[in-house]
């Protein structure tokens, strides 16, 4: 699968030149072997991710020690954007599926940028929300096939 860069992300193409500059000096870069953990599930949200080339599955404990997959992320997608949002705990799992490429921004730093440049944060937590609107509405059709409705 073909990778990104960070200008790629959508989120980027929304940000005025010195903004892009400075998230993009935020990040981190740090790659996953297949199967390795990036995060767990009810940990605290200490960063948000965006993933730049492989792939994630985001998984949900469901009991008995089983893992469901709920969704998947593709190069160019944000996940762990729970650092974001609170309480700040991650809500899933996420293992990479096949080796990764990521860039990481620590949580508590984006916070603290956008609490000083409060425009640069609402674009941010946009793209964020709709994020999210997107991965619920692809857990209802989930749940529509399970249950046939």
């Amino acid at each position: 699968m073909k990778g990104v860069t960070l200008e790629e992300n959508e989120l980027f193409h929304q940000l005025e030149e010195v903004d892009k500059k400075r998230l993009a000096g935020m990040a981190v870069r740090r790659s996953y072997a297949t199967g390795e953990i990036v995060f767990r599930e009810n940990e605290e949200a200490y960063a948000i991710c965006l993933l730049l080339k492989g792939r994630v599955g985001l998984q949900m404990d469901v009991g008995n020690g089983r893992k469901l997959t709920v969704s998947t992320v593709d190069p160019g997608e944000f996940f762990a954007w729970s650092g974001l949002v609170a309480p700040h705990d991650f809500t899933a799992t996420a293992r990479a599926m096949e080796d990764c490429e990521t860039a990481i921004w620590k949580a508590a730093e984006l916070r603290e940028l956008f609490d000083e440049n409060p425009a640069l944060g609402y674009r941010v937590m946009d793209q964020i929300a709709f994020l999210i609107a997107q991965r619920l509405r692809d857990s209802h059709l989930q749940l529509l096939g399970l249950f046939g409705g």
